[in-house]
């Protein structure tokens, strides 16, 4: 069963009450419908009408099954919604697609939608069909309002070889139902790798009140409604293909006019290419604003200049503590190389462990009187060397000790890798 890619979830879950897991929403892509004329009934939904649908479809209307509101007595309760619309060119046609989620597991009256999820799977359920509410049809003769006006013409019949349709122009989209056999040509369950395929998407963009020029040929979209009034749409991909002819060549622009479009087309791209990477940088620095991104990176290099401060001292500590373990056998030098490209907690690591070894080296530091005896070791007058209690046997001299560490020093760097950072004995 098609699962939602997680762009799709996070538009679902928009709409849904409680979020769905990706396991539990199943998608699927449908062509709801076209500008072309439906066959036999003579009626075609005109573009601006389908700009509309396409708008509501995004916002969600219900998935039901064979129109089941229209039937009096049969329960109506959705399957499914849509939560995703675009506007496609098919050839000549306008076509209007719309994606649709169902929850698995559900039971709708004695409907399981894993069934019909499966048989959408299958192909056996393939067709849909709108349903829809009309408010403007005007007859494509006259231009009249078909129904209650002065219109003469007959849907289905020729006047001067030119066919009379009614041209739905306003209205509102109620549902989309799988259905056995669809009204609209090509209208149903469509492949799945439709969900990602826009590369013949269309895009509009608002009319600008001032425009006193369009693309040439290019196609405007007006939608009339009692909410929003009249609003004029232009096609994007019009108008790029436009700036595109101009700046390749055309005799009504000047070769000045041909200069100017193209540097805009480069100044947009390197715009476009910019906005990109200071988006990644907001990302990156967890800023919401671009004017939020000097101060981020001011206090990170404050802090990156206290790092690098505080990694030389470590440094030098670690340094100091292997000098104080292993005497002349260790290479300073070399050590301060191989851990400037070390993280700081592996200095801090390696440090600690030649502060040990020169714990052990040196005698740890610890007091030679034992218990609440105050009097000097034996032997301590005469120069014999005393005994240290905190060294393991503490029988060994410092000498022997010193010598211990050094060996242990070395097989714990021959260990690491970092032998050759141990001077040879002469």
């Amino acid at each position: 069963m098609a699962k939602p890619t997680p762009e799709q979830l996070a538009k679902i879950n928009q709409l849904a009450r409680v979020p769905l897991t990706e396991d539990e929403a199943y998608v699927f892509p449908a062509k709801l419908v076209g500008d072309q004329i439906i066959p036999r009934r003579f009626y075609r939904l005109t573009p601006n009408f389908l700009r509309k649908m396409a708008v509501q479809a995004r916002e969600g209307v219900s998935l039901l099954l064979d129109h089941s509101w229209a039937n009096m007595g049969v329960m109506t309760i959705p399957l499914g919604r849509t939560f995703d619309s675009r506007l496609q060119m098919d050839g000549d046609e306008l076509a209007l697609y719309a994606d649709h989620y169902m929850k698995l597991g559900q039971e709708v009256g004695d409907i399981k939608i894993d069934q019909i999820a499966e048989g959408i799977d299958a192909g056996t359920i393939f067709d849909t069909s709108i349903g829809f509410t009309v408010t403007s049809q005007t007859c494509s003769i006259c231009g009249q309002e078909y129904f209650g006006g002065n219109c003469p013409h007959i849907r289905g019949r020729e006047y001067d070889s030119k066919l009379c349709t009614v041209d739905i122009n306003d209205g509102d989209l109620m549902e989309n139902s799988l259905v056995f056999d669809g009204a609209y040509p090509g209208a149903g369950v469509v492949g799945m790798s439709n969900t990602s395929d826009l590369q013949s998407a269309i895009k509009c963009e608002a009319l600008s009140e001032d425009a006193k020029s369009l693309p040439s040929g290019g196609r405007v979209f007006y939608s009339f409604s009692g909410k929003s009034g009249l609003d004029g749409f232009v096609l994007q991909q019009d108008k790029n293909n436009e700036a595109e002819t101009q700046a390749k060549g055309d005799d009504t622009v000047t070769d000045e006019q041909k200069a100017a479009l193209a540097a805009a087309q480069t100044q947009a791209t390197a715009l476009a290419a910019a906005n990109s990477v200071l988006g990644q940088i907001r990302a990156t620095l967890s800023v919401d604003n671009d004017s939020d991104i000097l101060s981020k990176l001011t206090s990170l290099s404050a802090q990156a200049a206290d790092g690098a401060t505080y990694k030389v001292k470590i440094t030098e500590q670690a340094c100091g503590a292997g000098v104080r373990a292993l005497g002349e056998a260790f290479n300073v030098e070399a050590m301060k190389t191989a851990l400037s490209h070390l993280p700081v907690s592996e200095i801090e690591k390696i440090g600690a462990t030649y502060e040990a070894q020169a714990q052990a080296a040196l005698g740890g530091g610890g007091r030679h009187t034992q218990g609440d005896d105050v009097n000097l070791p034996e032997g301590a007058l005469n120069g014999t060397s005393p005994t240290n209690s905190q060294n393991d046997g503490g029988e060994k001299t410092p000498e022997q000790l010193k010598a211990l560490a050094r060996e242990e020093a070395r097989a714990a760097l021959k260990n690491t890798g970092r032998g050759n950072l141990l001077k040879e004995d002469k």
